[in-house]
């Protein structure tokens, strides 16, 4: 009777887990605009060379907007929270911009320049001053 009371509380919590999943998720589509049909038949806009969308609209290179995170990075002297950089760069802390800078921060910390924390949190990577001898 244990062994299947202990099997029936392993599988609540890998259902937990996945219903936490996918509650982000929800989350995250739920803010995503509406799309109309005449939309869906629209070419996507792709930027072009010059940055801008097919729209005329400006678009944000990716490493400006690095270099914006890591800019929000440098302002704390220890580990944060994807959220807290969320809001150092003065966006709203909606599940999609959280995982988007979520995102941007594992990509640099496999570049090396930012360290991801066994906890999730992130950090600048540090650079140690040669000690003179």
């Amino acid at each position: 009777m244990r062994g299947e009371a202990e099997r029936i509380a392993g599988l609540l919590r890998v259902c937990e887990e996945e219903l936490a999943r996918l509650s982000t998720a929800v989350q995250v589509v739920g803010e995503l605009p509406a799309v109309q049909a005449s939309v869906l038949s629209a070419r996507p806009q792709v930027p072009s060379p010059r940055g801008e969308l097919a729209g005329g609209r400006e678009a944000e290179p990716a490493a400006s907007f690095t270099e914006r995170v890591l800019g929000v990075l440098a302002g704390y002297a220890g580990p944060v929270r994807c959220r807290q950089v969320v809001e150092g760069l003065g966006l709203e802390a909606t599940a999609r911009n959280v995982e988007r800078v979520r995102h941007q921060l594992k990509k640099t910390a496999a570049e090396g320049r930012v360290v991801k924390t066994p906890g999730g949190l992130f950090t600048l990577t540090r650079v140690r001053a040669a000690s003179g001898g």
